[in-house]
């Protein structure tokens, strides 16, 4: 299985990976963290504050400076279908319990894809967790803020198959 998680996805990709790496072809982490303790007291405070109090404002802030037309739109329809109550809920036990993770010990072929414009969890942070994973390949996408994935999909897209076929040609 080649796995793929964005944001709070990546930091549940990255558990698995730990957890259950005989499950694992690969993993592709993009715009997460190792944990919480990666970032400062204020770091966290400033994260939590800023996810809480989501409004059109805060959510443009996630976008880069090259995000296609429409990713905004997109964004803001997407977070209009959360739930409130169980999104601030699972933000505080994200926070909580998420503090560190032995990423070293990572043991699947590792591509980490970071924007450098994320004001989330800045690039300086996906350099050190491709650092820190043995064989980790980075992959940073220019004018990309926190969802490459949505802002830039065609060179999001081409980024995760070029190394899923790399994956294959070791098989």
């Amino acid at each position: 299985m080649h796995l793929v998680g964005l944001s709070m996805g990546g930091r549940i990709a990255r558990n698995f990976a730990l957890h259950h790496p005989e499950r694992l072809h690969s993993l592709v982490l993009v715009s997460t963290n190792p944990g919480f303790d990666a970032l400062s007291t204020e770091g966290v405070k400033r994260f939590v504050t800023e996810r809480r109090t989501a409004n059109p404002e805060s959510l443009r802030k996630l976008l880069g400076s090259r995000a296609r037309a429409g990713a905004y739109e997109e964004l803001l329809e997407s977070v209009s279908t959360i739930h409130e109550a169980s999104y601030k809920k699972t933000l505080e036990a994200s926070v909580a319990q998420d503090r560190f993770a032995p990423i070293e010990d990572i043991a699947v072929p590792t591509l980490v894809i970071a924007g450098d414009e994320d004001t989330v969890y800045p690039p300086a942070m996906a350099r050190d967790m491709a650092r820190r994973i043995p064989g980790a390949e980075l992959a940073l996408m220019r004018g990309v803020g926190h969802l490459g994935n949505l802002e830039q999909p065609d060179e999001f897209n081409q980024a995760v198959l070029q190394f899923l076929k790399k994956q294959e040609k070791r098989s």
